[in-house]
């Protein structure tokens, strides 16, 4: 964080954030969701199963999205995605060509806190924009800084991910160039899962400290346009 940002004042800039993304997002609709799938390079999993005993673990997150966003450089956790593409798993992606999926009833469980952290573009002339989550285990250490730092979501009834009341189902953001990331605090275990191939585009792999957020974007800068 900058010098001479407190704490109030973050907190108020990530609440303006948060307007921003919901104003955006409000035209999307939802759709049936139940997996988690993170993508990356296959040396990436050749490395955890060969040097870190099958143990994907949480890693300090970098200078990405919005300058301000309060979890850069100071949370640890492991990026999944969540967005669908035409109801499916997209078949590329610009992270790896190997992926890895995570059942939601696994980790988005009763016990389980959910925050805003993030919403932003990158430069392109796609413009897409991303909702950044942050997924804890209540009590844990992440949890304890998310709530200090973060905006605590309604489980049940945020737009972005979501696990209706008494429901077994999970539901997601479903609108048109917006991306729904899930930052997850915990390790997890690959002993038991499967590596899926698929295709990619851009780079093949992600961007070493993060790509900042696009500036003068009028829908995610805060400041511009309301």
């Amino acid at each position: 964080m900058a010098a001479g940002w407190s704490m109030t004042d973050d907190r108020e800039y990530l609440r303006r954030l948060l307007r921003k993304a919901e104003e955006h997002c409000s035209l999307g609709s939802s759709e049936a969701v139940s997996t988690l799938y993170r993508n990356k390079p296959s040396s990436y999993f050749d490395d955890i199963r060969l040097n870190h005993n099958n143990i994907m673990k949480p890693y300090l997150k970098d200078n990405g999205g919005d300058q301000r966003c309060p979890i850069n450089g100071r949370l640890k956790g492991l990026f999944f995605n969540v967005t669908l593409t035409d109801g499916q798993l997209p078949v590329k992606s610009p992270f790896g060509d190997r992926r890895v999926k995570m059942p939601l009833s696994e980790v988005f469980d009763d016990s389980a806190k959910l925050y805003f952290a993030d919403f932003y573009c990158k430069p392109s002339r796609s413009r897409v924009h991303y909702v950044t989550l942050v997924l804890t285990h209540s009590g844990s250490e992440a949890d304890s800084f998310c709530q200090t730092h973060l905006l605590k979501l309604d489980s049940d009834t945020n737009m972005y991910l979501r696990k209706p009341y008494l429901s077994s189902t999970y539901e997601t953001l479903d609108r048109s160039a917006v991306h729904v990331e899930v930052m997850f605090t915990e390790a997890v275990n690959m002993t038991h899962r499967v590596l899926s191939p698929t295709g990619t585009f851009g780079r093949g792999h992600s961007t070493q400290g993060g790509i900042r957020k696009t500036v003068g974007c009028s829908i995610c800068n805060v400041g511009i346009f309301g």
